[in-house]
């Protein structure tokens, strides 16, 4: 199954110093996605915690493999769905959040923890930059793929005798591997290339809106659209394959593009997350030097930020 079955860059985007959408509370204070989950040590010095319905999925999954696996002959099948939804998904995820996390010390901001639940992963951070530095922040996670691909490609060929392709063979190690690598392939393209807010390919495109002079109710206007069809698309995808879970991030996502369009029509982008320290900017208001002030694209990328 190669549709996308977590997605890990819906992290919030509050304002500075502040650790969640727009509230000043921290991780761990009374909170909707907070208030269920548990500590689980930390990491680098950021807090981690784990939702307790992550805790619940991954052992619905693997239950259900077990019974499949002992319905086939199979016992190893459950071992293998446990794996592969429980300790490589969680660290696949984690090491995502950690790549925000790193790239909000680059920018000068803060840390509050990590929070890992069902659809992947919440880091808490905020940082007083501007567009540059949220694309800098954004694409930090989906780029940590890269590396995760290349080591279990690594380990694959060290196993299979050179062979890397990603055909399953049955031998138990090898196919690990291959699970691995399609979940590390389908975060990176899922998060990177589907330009839906709140995932992080939305984030990019907004913030690349912004440094290209989009004024900022328009970049809101067409973040709503397109964030809307992209959700239905995935919920469809979700239909055809049968899989809740991505059914669910669909829905998700065109509940944040409903609440943001709420927010676009009261006028209120001043207390949207992702929107808030652009609304009131004259310099992001579609002016004539709109845009002009905030670097570029290629700065934000290659250059220090």
């Amino acid at each position: 199954d190669s549709s996308p079955r977590a997605m890990s860059g819906n992290y919030p985007t509050p304002p500075p110093q502040s650790a969640t959408q727009g509230q000043e509370t921290t991780l761990g204070q009374s909170n909707g996605f907070v208030d269920g989950s548990y500590p689980c040590g930390a990491l680098f010095g950021i807090p981690l915690r784990i939702h307790r319905l992550f805790l619940v999925y991954i052992a619905v999954v693997s239950l259900l493999g077990f019974i499949q696996g002992g319905l086939e002959g199979s016992p190893e099948y459950g071992f293998m769905i446990f794996l592969v939804n429980g300790p490589v998904l969680f660290g696949t995820v984690l090491i995502h959040e950690l790549g925000h996390c790193w790239a909000t010390y680059r920018v000068g901001g803060t840390v509050e923890g990590i929070l890992l639940w069902p659809l992947g992963g919440l880091a808490f951070i905020g940082h007083s930059g501007e567009a540059k530095e949220d694309l800098f922040v954004s694409i930090a996670g989906p780029l940590t793929h890269i590396p995760q691909m290349i080591v279990w490609v690594i380990l694959l060929a060290a196993s299979a005798d050179g062979d890397a392709s990603l055909t399953y063979s049955g031998v138990f190690f090898e196919d690990l591997c291959r699970h691995a690598i399609i979940i590390n392939l389908s975060l990176f393209l899922f998060n990177l290339f589907c330009p839906a807010y709140p995932l992080d390919g939305g984030r990019i495109m907004v913030s690349c809106m912004l440094l290209c002079g989009v004024p900022v109710g328009t970049t809101a206007n067409i973040t709503v659209a397109v964030s809307a069809v992209f959700g239905l698309l995935i919920v469809c995808l979700g239909a055809v394959y049968l899989n809740f879970l991505t059914i669910f991030v669909g829905g998700w996502v065109c509940n944040q593009a409903y609440e943001l369009y709420q927010v676009v029509k009261q006028g209120r982008l001043d207390v949207h997350p992702i929107f808030h320290k652009y609304a009131n900017d004259a310099r992001y208001s579609g002016g004539g030097n709109a845009g002009g002030n905030h670097g570029s694209i290629a700065t934000a990328l290659g250059g220090r930020v």
